[in-house]
């Protein structure tokens, strides 16, 4: 069957759990609707089904996990572009009400380039992944804008904005928010009458740089090009999956709506992001779901022989994956070199693959963070490590 296909994502995301569920929901409301059969029948029918409907989800939990974030990602990917025409029903006027009315106002520090506005507002965590989530909108208006200008700007914004690290707090939180962390996103509204041609052709890549983790801080530059009509940011989501939100989504979101009037304008806009390495948009969702558990049986084989002949304390670097053993046990994670800042990000460390999937303590967590540090700076990395909260 080639439909659904892989480019009607979030279709596919959907259609994933309701193929998994009708399987077992569908024959006990089948059973249930004949009469002839007894009441007792029906109900230890039902028990049974629900019981293997447990039994399923549990045996294929990484499979459909690693559907769904991929999925998830695949969508998120879908719809983002490099830039987006400036609604013609929203003066720029319009649009810089919507971004200086947003929180409280605060006085920015004395230095150059000083914001036309820098704004802040603090909300009460609603989850145990953090203690509380500052968001910080910050405006300039520069009539010519080049490169040097441009980093001239994230300086002066980046500085406001940690001045206003911790200006408010949530009160009566319980233990675990106490010690999650804050969650901190920041706007930097660029309102430029004209950008350089020559920055201009590297302006996407630009604005995507030096952004934070995007889970607990985001940094998000958006330049308002009023000479080309257009709002150029890093419109990429980060895929949420049910853990901690993150706040790269919560500044995508204050610039749609203030921008875009809630919904960014996807409908002919041809700035597509590069195509994803080893992604087939073609592909149907059942091809997808037939390769990804395949794949995942055979990484599972060859992660164990690999940590099997691997020694305590060994870290090994291949395919954009670190693999270390520690003691009896073994973990794998993705990473990302980024070769213009010398930075190693290391995906979230919070559970052996080897032997099986159990927790890690959080000390040995940090043991193991440190190692991996070691490692890489040997290699002349520095490390950003990204967490589930």
């Amino acid at each position: 069957m080639r439909f659904p296909k892989l480019k009607q994502a979030l279709l596919c995301r959907l259609l994933m759990y309701a193929v998994v569920l009708s399987a077992f929901i569908a024959p006990i409301v089948i059973v249930a609707t004949i009469q002839v059969i007894p009441t007792v029948i029906s109900a230890l029918f039902g028990i049974a089904m629900g019981i293997g409907l447990l039994v399923y989800l549990i045996k294929n939990f990484i499979v459909l996990m690693a559907m769904d974030t991929g999925l998830a990602t695949l969508h998120c990917y879908q719809t983002a572009r490099k830039e987006f025409d400036l609604p013609r029903t929203q003066k720029i006027k319009q649009i810089e009400k919507h971004l200086s009315s947003f929180g409280k106002g605060y006085i920015p520090l004395p230095i150059e380039p000083k914001p036309s506005a820098l704004r802040y507002r603090f909300n009460f965590p609603v989850t145990i992944y953090s203690k509380g989530i500052e968001r910080i909108v910050i405006t300039y208006h520069v009539d010519l804008l080049d490169k040097s200008r441009y980093l001239a700007i994230l300086q002066s914004a980046t500085a406001n904005s940690k001045a206003l690290t911790g200006k408010k707090k949530a009160l009566l939180l319980d233990k675990s928010q106490k010690n999650a962390p804050l969650n901190r996103v920041t706007v930097a509204a660029i309102f430029a009458n004209k950008v350089d041609s020559e920055f201009s052709a590297h302006l996407y890549d630009t604005v995507c740089k030096q952004e934070g983790d995007g889970f607990e801080t985001a940094f998000l530059p958006c330049v308002i090009d009023l000479q080309k009509q257009i709002c150029v940011f890093n419109s990429m989501r980060i895929p949420y999956c049910g853990f901690a939100y993150p706040v790269k989504n919560r500044g995508i979101r204050i610039i749609r709506k203030a921008i875009f009037g809630g919904k960014l304008p996807l409908k002919s806009n041809d700035s597509m992001l590069d195509p994803i390495k080893d992604v087939d948009p073609e592909q149907s969702l059942w091809q997808f779901w037939h390769n990804m558990k395949k794949e995942l049986i055979l990484q599972d084989i060859e992660s164990k022989k690999r940590f099997e002949a691997m020694q305590h304390g060994q870290i090994v670097l291949e395919d954009d994956f670190l693999y270390i053993k520690w003691e009896e046990r073994g973990v794998w994670v993705a990473v990302e070199l980024d070769e213009e800042t010398k930075t190693a990000k290391i995906d979230p460390i919070h559970s052996w693959e080897y032997p099986k999937a159990n927790a890690i303590a959080k000390k040995t967590i940090e043991d193991v963070k440190a190692s991996i540090s070691a490692y890489f700076a040997e290699l002349g990395y520095s490390c950003e490590f990204s967490s589930l909260s």
